[in-house]
């Protein structure tokens, strides 16, 4: 475990679908965000089929992701390249290699603790379309997920696929050492859309049948889920009936509110940029795009740093040291937990292990482990 003050705010753009945007909303997203004056990364995590790079005209042979993948690297820090714009970087995934697309468990948490710790106020993630698990797993390490869709049948229910996916994986995430809970969330990611499938909500009342000291997880859940919605190419001036189904959809099924961020305008004048996406939101062409694009930000509320002192990020714990420290828990005389439960803090070691921390250090405990000796 390493010391550091700082984490990263992260958004991670994803969706159901492939073509309907994502990366160009992405780039834009970054520019808009570095001419704001936050210094913003760029990490193309579309492993195998990154495209980031060529929308910032970048076309040279550089450092990619594959050469942390590969061990040439030692961080991501060491593969960062500058982009023709200020406060700009980026993580390029150009190079494909075999596997790649489906890293290895371990070096998919090496590189989502690696995200935590880059040094930019801001971390972007491109996400590749679908819902595989390397996908849903990076959309669920960021502290905001967006969602980026088009006004169409097919691209809106890829869209609450990829929705219900990232929950249940994070769900999956979070009770994975608790037989019983974990066989209730398989039980239920695996339910054709004609089944009766458990809101959040009814989630929550199975949990607290089945562990009730477990219960308070599924608030953090409902508090730290709540994935955003863009929708890309909506002609001016209209709204999509699709869109508000969706939204309907989120709430009725899955029991989560999904917040409707903005739209993006249908422009064809973006094809002549797509090699040079920062060079189009410059452009008079893009004036609609850029001024879509801000007003999305001012939804965001994004902030500029995130200062916790006397604790690490996140994802700067190991699975090494979740292990660790859950063992040293389990030797803790029961009133360091009075008032609490230790299965349930053993539990939030698997997906907020510097929370857990700062409470056995409120508690008192210095041990070596928490890395207070």
């Amino acid at each position: 475990m390493k010391s550091d003050k700082r984490s990263n705010t992260i958004f991670a753009v994803g969706g159901g679908k492939g073509g309907v945007g994502k990366s160009i909303f992405s780039v834009a997203l970054g520019t808009l965000l570095a001419d704001a004056g936050h210094s913003v990364i760029l990490a193309d995590l579309d492993l195998g089929a990154a495209n980031i790079h060529a929308c910032l005209g970048i076309l040279k042979k550089t450092a990619t992701i594959a050469d942390f993948i590969q061990k040439k690297a030692a961080s991501l820090e060491d593969i960062l390249i500058d982009t023709s714009r200020s406060n700009l970087k980026l993580i390029s995934g150009a190079d494909f290699m075999p596997g790649m697309a489906n890293p290895a468990y371990w070096m998919k948490l090496k590189i989502m603790r690696h995200i935590r710790s880059l040094p930019a106020d801001i971390v972007i993630l491109d996400l590749g379309a679908g819902v595989h698990f390397n996908t849903l797993d990076f959309f669920g390490v960021a502290d905001r997920g967006i969602v980026v869709t088009s006004p169409e049948p097919g691209a809106v229910m890829n869209a609450y696929g990829f929705i219900k996916g990232a929950l249940f994986r994070k769900l999956q995430s979070i009770f994975r050492k608790h037989s019983e809970i974990n066989s209730l969330v398989e039980s239920e990611s695996i339910k054709s859309e004609g089944e009766n499938r458990l809101t959040l909500e009814q989630f929550a009342e199975e949990v607290k049948r089945i562990d009730p000291e477990l219960y308070p997880l599924i608030n953090e859940v409902e508090q730290s889920f709540n994935p955003a919605l863009v929708v890309n190419r909506v002609p001016a001036g209209q709204s999509h009936i699709l869109v508000k189904n969706l939204i309907a959809l989120c709430t009725d099924k899955l029991g989560i509110k999904m917040e409707h961020i903005g739209n993006l305008p249908d422009m064809r004048e973006i094809s002549d940029y797509l090699l040079n996406i920062t060079g189009f939101i410059d452009a008079k062409a893009g004036k609609l795009y850029r001024s879509s694009v801000k007003s999305i930000i001012n939804r965001l509320n994004v902030p500029v740093t995130k200062e916790r002192p006397g604790t690490k990020p996140d994802t700067e714990f190991s699975d090494e040291d979740v292990e660790r420290i859950i063992k040293v828990m389990e030797q803790f005389d029961d009133s360091i937990f009075s008032g609490t439960n230790r299965e349930a803090w053993k539990l939030r070691m698997y997906f907020n292990p510097s929370d857990v921390v700062d409470f056995l250090i409120s508690r008192g405990i210095s041990h070596k482990t928490l890395g207070t000796e």
